[in-house]
């Protein structure tokens, strides 16, 4: 008989006496395959949900399975109750405790009843406690009523009792994401903790060809294979309302529809704390930036060709606000086929809920299978300040660990922007986490002007009239950023657009040019400037007037202007 991975993770912990204490998190309200036996001797699969699947692989080899949840309440699922309440009535007169003529109610009472099941009784119990967050919520002391207090110390106390330690008795505890649960609770030795994982290709496979609707019909492009391909990053319950889906519309089953309803589910299961971002350019669309392209490609070669040991843990976009690293990041994802989901603000103003959002989200992630994961503004996220009761310090590392697993090389890539790496943990940006440091530049020449800014037209699909060459204004806009060559092309066509012109002329981006004022301030950009360089990982990148510096004649630099800078910014 096949078991799930975690299953088969329990059974090996708990048959070996290293554990007798699980706490099952993770993609805990999904459907599980169930293998048995059928009268013919043939088997049969099944899928059920969390409850039933430990009831049925747990009654096996117990005399009692127990489930609780605060909403059903407390459920003999296996064995007679009247035989369990008789057992448990006997050990307490032994105490003088009064008799049961019922299941307890309260909370408080089940969990007193529940330890008599494991720790005194001469039978052998199963107990599994679901929505264990519910009964034993994260948080201080200080805002826990007694009851929850109370409950507390005995869950602990499950794990280091020795009666229940050396009997043949088992305690399961479900809950989605460990961030709500008691940290003193998961320190705990005895306890140990499994995270069921997404179903994979094969697992996802297999469901669609047991539980296919009567009346899915596929787009000829699609076959059931390629269906569980791109499901990746969905559990089974979201496939099968897919199925469902399908045959309630009367549509086929098409690549778009899928990509669209499974962005649609992601987005929101992740309380809308990711955003899916589907490339429409590629470093076609990129001006200069010669030798960063070159770079990238590269990478980007070598994630298509499935080379992991070539591909960077992550990455780090580093330079002024308006070089082009957003734009950038997004046409690497095109080049290299990876999907791209960007960070939103995953932060939250209650005790727990912002590492349980980084874990909901990493899970995701971790499912998806290729994945560039892009996070902006990284210097807000991922500073390290403790002002905040430890959670930056704690999400921080939990991306460290995160990043630091090799496993992902090659198909998840973390990709960082910022515009002052100084106040990124210093500890992220070491090699075999942020391996590649990429700096953003503004323009440095006429001929990489003019470049962006042909770029630009291709991408925002400008008409321009005949014999206009861009090269005609590079000059005047020498020194501007991408994102203000921009701005001069966009205000350009808005004034083509007033003298109902089809074409950009020269006096369009003429007025445009002498119209826009580029937000400057050039102490802070220089500042930004020297930061990308002193990050850099490699001086091919880096404009000729840093090539010859020595990192020595950066950081005197860098201090310079960051003295001057105090007076006007906190830095």
């Amino acid at each position: 008989m096949r078991f799930p991975k975690w299953a088969e993770e329990l059974k090996i912990r708990y048959l070996s006496g290293e554990a007798s204490l699980f706490l099952l998190h993770g993609n805990v309200h999904d459907l599980y395959a169930w293998e048995s036996k059928t009268d013919g001797g043939g088997t049969e699969l099944k899928y059920l949900d969390i409850e039933t699947y430990l009831t049925n692989f747990l009654q096996r080899t117990k005399d009692f399975v127990l489930y609780y949840n605060i909403s059903d309440g407390l459920q003999v699922r296996s064995g007679k109750e009247s035989k369990l309440l008789g057992l448990i009535n006997a050990q307490g007169e032994k105490s003088g405790k009064r008799k049961l003529l019922d299941l307890p109610k309260n909370t408080s009472k089940v969990l007193a009843f529940l330890e008599e099941a494991i720790v005194h009784s001469d039978t052998t119990s199963a107990v599994i406690v679901d929505y264990l967050e519910t009964i034993i919520p994260q948080g201080s002391l200080t805002f826990l009523s007694e009851d929850q207090k109370s409950d507390l110390i005995r869950i602990q106390r499950w794990t280091s009792n020795r009666s229940l330690l050396d009997s043949d008795n088992i305690v399961v505890m479900i809950t989605e994401s460990l961030s709500d649960i008691p940290r003193r609770l998961l320190a705990s030795p005895q306890l140990a903790v499994l995270e069921i994982e997404r179903p994979n290709r094969e697992e996802r496979l297999e469901f669609v060809e047991a539980e296919l609707e009567d009346g899915v019909r596929f787009d000829p492009k699609m076959t059931q294979e390629r269906f569980a391909e791109i499901g990746a990053g969905l559990s089974l319950v979201q496939i099968k309302a897919l199925m469902k889906r399908a045959v309630q519309t009367e549509k086929e089953l098409s690549f778009s529809m899928v990509n669209k309803r499974k962005k649609a589910i992601i987005e929101q299961e992740c309380h809308g704390l990711v955003e899916f971002v589907a490339p429409e350019h590629d470093f076609s669309h990129v001006g200069g930036m010669e030798e960063l392209k070159q770079e990238l490609m590269q990478i980007a070669s070598s994630i298509r060709a499935g080379k992991k040991r070539l591909v960077p843990m992550g990455m780090l976009f580093v330079g002024p606000m308006g070089t082009g690293k957003t734009f950038v990041a997004e046409a690497f994802a095109g080049e290299s086929g990876l999907t791209c989901i960007k960070f939103k603000n995953f932060r939250d103003k209650w005790v727990g809920s912002t590492e349980g959002n980084l874990e909901k989200i990493l899970q995701v992630v971790k499912s998806l299978g290729y994945v560039l994961l892009i996070i902006d503004e990284a210097d807000r996220s991922m500073s390290g300040n403790d002002g905040d009761g430890g959670t930056s310090s704690r999400v921080i590392a939990r991306i460290k660990e995160f990043m630091s697993d090799t496993s992902h090389r090659g198909r998840i890539v973390v990709l960082m922007m910022t515009n002052r790496p100084d106040k990124i943990d210093i500890d992220l940006k070491r090699p075999g986490r942020l391996d590649y440091k990429v700096p953003f530049f503004f323009p440095q020449d006429i001929e990489t002007t003019t470049s962006i800014l042909n770029a630009l037209v291709r991408k925002n699909k400008l008409q321009v009239a005949e014999g206009l060459d861009m090269v005609e204004f590079a000059d005047k806009l020498e020194g501007y950023s991408g994102a203000e060559l921009e701005a001069v092309l966009l205000r350009a066509m808005r004034l083509m657009s007033e003298r109902d012109a089809q074409a950009l002329e020269a006096q369009d981006i003429e007025l445009a040019v002498e119209d826009v004022i580029p937000s400057r301030d050039q102490r802070m950009l220089e500042f930004m400037e020297l930061l990308a360089v002193f990050e850099s990982s490699t001086r091919e990148m880096l404009p000729l007037k840093y090539k010859e510096m020595t990192n020595q004649e950066v950081l005197e630099q860098l201090d310079a202007l960051r003295i001057q800078l105090r007076s006007e910014y906190r830095t």
